[in-house]
């Protein structure tokens, strides 16, 4: 029988010696957990266990489950706890994006309820994206991404396990119950970003979104993060530089490489790095896959990949506005921010232009 919590708060000192006093070496004799963070567990619960072990010292770990919010059931529909689970039990060790280390990973397949026990990093290395990120940060973003990308490139079918972003089913859900039911709500709670025929442009996505997504995830397949965005990045200082360490793989699929990058730059990264800034990062992310050895896969179908996949991450901003239950303040506000950054994306890479040459009616 799977071992499951509904909240983090459940997480006892007779759990904790059952799940951790081996890998820890000692027992566990206290167990204090909070929340961890404000307006980061959109589609999750996560909780700080502070453990007090026999010997007198003490440790944390993180700890994951189910959302306490409306958005589980959307979160169960997109196998996002499913998703995580199998990232943590099959891929992490294999994945040449530092993730942190799990202690347990268990789900039950029928009600998906979960529970994840993972290495805590600290607070102090939490990406916050609000503040976005600086051009170096950007630049190992796509870097990052594109080494996960080449490891895993034309090599999906090796992992039965994988699911894929394309599935018929799931992106009809997308389009009716995500996408299309946010749009009105959020072009009237922010007219004043939909500039020019923005307004436009993303009401034919959200008319369209399941013929623009099978486009955008159309070719070579790859392993990808799915929700690859600061937020979900801990900072930590590896000798004296900022390193990347990817968390919330509950989006990890079989999809199209340039997806991630498309939706860390849209979401992550503010308008002053559009243009030149954004280019330089695209075709070192390109130059990395040639590196990784990827064949037949020039910088023009790397671009247009890149700029379709830009309209499809626009579903974000316009969920988290309106459609889904935001949380709290900060994650009312970072549907606003992630909004005006993904609208910069589809004027700077002139989105507009590129959905009318698609001819999707």
């Amino acid at each position: 029988m799977a071992i499951s919590l509904q909240h983090a708060g459940e997480f006892t000192v007779a759990l904790a010696n059952q799940l951790l006093a081996e890998a820890l070496g000692d027992a566990i004799t206290a167990v204090q957990v909070t929340p961890l963070g404000e307006g980061v567990g959109l589609m999750s619960s996560i909780g700080r266990a502070v453990l007090t072990l026999a010997s007198g010292k003490s440790t944390s770990v993180v700890v994951k489950v189910i959302a306490q919010t409306e958005n589980v059931s959307i979160s169960k529909q997109l196998n996002f706890y499913a998703n995580e689970i199998d990232f943590y039990r099959y891929l992490s060790p294999l994945c040449p994006i530092r993730s942190p280390k799990c202690y347990f990973a268990d789900i039950d397949p029928e009600t998906q309820d979960f529970l994840l026990i993972l290495e805590d990093l600290g607070a102090a290395a939490a990406g916050d994206q609000l503040k976005g990120c600086d051009e170096a940060l950007m630049l190992q973003g796509f870097e990052k991404a594109a080494q996960l990308h080449g490891r895993f490139w034309g090599k999906t079918d090796q992992y039965p396990w994988l699911r894929y972003q394309n599935v018929p089913e799931v992106n009809q859900f997308r389009q009716d119950v995500v996408f299309r039911p946010g749009v009105a709500p959020t072009l009237a709670a922010f007219p004043e970003y939909f500039t020019g025929d923005l307004a436009d442009v993303v009401t034919q996505i959200g008319e369209n979104f399941v013929s623009i997504f099978e486009r955008a995830m159309s070719g070579t397949q790859t392993v990808i993060h799915g929700d690859y965005r600061i937020d979900n990045m801990l900072l930590p200082e590896v000798d004296g530089e900022i390193e990347i360490v990817a968390v919330d793989w509950q989006n990890t699929t079989g999809g199209r490489g340039p997806h991630d990058i498309a939706y860390f730059s849209s979401q992550s990264c503010g308008p002053e790095m559009r243009g030149a800034t954004e280019m330089a990062a695209l075709r070192r992310y390109h130059e990395i896959l040639l590196d990784e050895g990827v064949k037949d896969y020039s910088f023009d179908q790397c671009l247009e990949d890149f700029r379709v996949n830009l309209m499809i991450t626009m579903i974000t901003p316009i969920a988290i506005i309106g459609t889904m239950d935001s949380g709290n303040e900060r994650g009312v506000e970072l549907g606003r921010v992630i909004l005006e950054r993904g609208l910069s994306s589809l004027i700077a890479m002139d989105c507009g232009s590129l959905l009318k040459e698609l001819k999707l009616g």
